[in-house]
């Protein structure tokens, strides 16, 4: 199973991507903000880190993922929020970090389970 350390602002989304992983088996890590993410990779050293994009008043999730790219290119790092926008998701993924819908647990455990 995967150390897997979510960043969400709000906190019944946060809560539910915890609970709904933590019974998959994996180890969970939670952040109210992409600042605290960033603070809890050293500790504890996820496998993979789930951001959402939308944190204020911090950094946001894709700001998170393109540093966490550049300083950890083997670090799995996957953008899971309810905000679409187009150019988004392209720069997402121009950085290699899959852009997911906030919502359907089955694509995050998906998404999580393919590290």
């Amino acid at each position: 199973m995967a150390r897997i350390l979510i960043a969400d602002n709000d906190p019944d989304a946060l809560d539910l991507a915890l609970l709904d992983l933590r019974l998959e088996g994996h180890t969970v890590c939670g952040a109210s903000d992409g600042s605290t993410a960033l603070e809890l990779i050293d500790e504890f050293r996820p496998d993979t880190v789930v951001l959402d994009h939308r944190m204020p008043p911090g950094p946001t999730g894709l700001a998170v993922a393109i540093r966490l790219r550049a300083q950890r290119p083997d670090l799995r790092v996957v953008i899971y929020s309810n905000y679409q926008d187009v150019n988004l998701v392209r720069e997402a993924a121009m950085h290699e970090v899959p852009f997911l819908p906030k919502g359907n647990l089955r694509t995050l455990r998906a998404a999580v389970e393919l590290h």
